[in-house]
């Protein structure tokens, strides 16, 4: 099963919840059996409704002055013929899901659908009547917060207040405890920089002050020269000797879960080999759109969401669950840290530290880092609508 779907989340009383469950089962076949024409629809879809967001980050992909993209509202149509068989939604990994003018009306489809919602958000927006829309579906919802100190916070998340979105947590736990269908997990998410991964522990203890579940803290994927002087790439030490160590005692003092970028200078032969689970399970829909492989795409593109069926079971698909099948996986898929199963949680792996700088990734080595890498951009030129 993809670990990424959670179906416990489902509503048992739900009318379409033992159609989803059986076409969960059927990609799961389909996995095992490196199926190249897959009979089951996704179980889950990465949707990309818009790069908008009222914050300036500067670490972030996209400047703010460029983010434009939007999905169309008519797309929505498309979508709802695979919300039946959809178990659960995340809605952009650009932008923030609350700028999106059509948001309460996805988020009304998936309720009407029984698909639950996977929310990654800036907090800002958090408005009591917002909460209400996201509080039917919601199974994880992930803030970014990029330090545990005012300065810190309003320094990395440009145009928010930290007492403002402090509160809004605080709201969101609140009102998500409430759920008596599932027990949502919020998280507070923060991109380790140099700048900022001392207050690593500083955030664990407001995580648990604020009453959330989870603290999640990654390396930062530069996209800009400017911004690899941020990164830890050349500077583990201090983190993997000092914060790391520190980070976890308090996680298991204070019982906050904890999902931290893992120590470096594993032994590859430490990492099962796996098979990526999803060209069998998931798919993302960019804004204009265009059906892809995953976040770490590579420029290829398999089709377009007002022809979805033509591009789940189309030529590149088709063409990459029977390299799998043949256990030679290419392009984006080759060497990515997908097809890759660490012994526990935190254990060390072998770091591809291109991968988070700004330059080309050297070849040859394994691309862990693939399974955060953030959305590709290459092909937002094109026109497949």
């Amino acid at each position: 099963m993809d670990p990424y779907i959670d179906p416990d989340a489902l509503d048992p009383a739900h009318p379409l919840t033992a159609r989803k469950l059986e076409n969960l089962a059927a990609a799961d076949d389909a996995h095992r059996r490196r199926a190249v024409v897959v009979d089951a629809l996704p179980s889950k879809l990465t949707l990309q409704t818009t790069d908008v967001c009222n914050l300036a980050c500067p670490h972030c992909q996209i400047p703010k002055e460029a983010k434009q993209a939007a999905m169309r509202p008519e797309l929505l149509t498309s979508l709802r013929r695979l919300l039946p068989a959809l178990i659960e939604l995340h809605p952009t990994n650009l932008g923030e899901p609350f700028a999106w003018p059509h948001f309460r009306e996805l988020c009304r489809d998936l309720e009407r659908h029984g698909v639950v919602l996977d929310l990654t958000t800036n907090g800002t927006l958090l408005t009591p009547a917002r909460l209400e829309w996201i509080a039917p579906i919601i199974r994880d919802a992930k803030v970014s917060f990029d330090g545990a100190t005012a300065e810190t916070f309003e320094r990395f998340r440009r145009g928010a207040s930290f007492s403002r979105v402090c509160a809004n947590v605080r709201a969101l736990v609140e009102r998500l405890r409430r759920v008596r269908v599932r027990r949502p997990i919020v998280a507070l998410q923060m991109t380790l920089m140099r700048d900022n991964v001392r207050e690593l522990p500083a955030l664990i203890r407001l995580a648990h002050e604020l009453g959330v579940d989870r603290v999640k803290a990654y390396h930062l994927f530069s996209f800009r020269p400017e911004l690899d002087a941020q990164s830890l790439m050349g500077a583990l030490e201090e983190y993997e000797r000092e914060v790391l160590p520190a980070a976890l005692e308090l996680g298991r003092t204070l019982d906050v879960d904890l999902q931290l970028a893992e120590p470096s200078g594993g032994d590859p032969a430490s990492l099962e080999p796996t098979v990526c689970h999803l060209p069998w399970h998931e798919t993302w829909i960019d804004a204009d759109g265009a059906v892809l492989l995953c976040h770490s795409h590579g420029g290829a593109v398999a089709g377009h969401l007002t022809r979805f069926a033509d591009a789940w079971n189309g030529p590149l698909y088709r063409r990459v669950r029977a390299a799998f099948a043949a256990g030679a996986p290419f392009g984006a898929c080759d060497g990515c840290g997908m097809n890759l199963a660490k012994p526990s949680e935190h254990a060390a792996v072998p770091y591809d530290p291109g991968s988070f700088l700004s330059g080309r990734r050297p070849k040859g080595q394994v691309r862990w880092s693939g399974r955060m890498r953030q959305f590709q951009l290459r092909t937002r030129e094109r026109d497949d609508g």
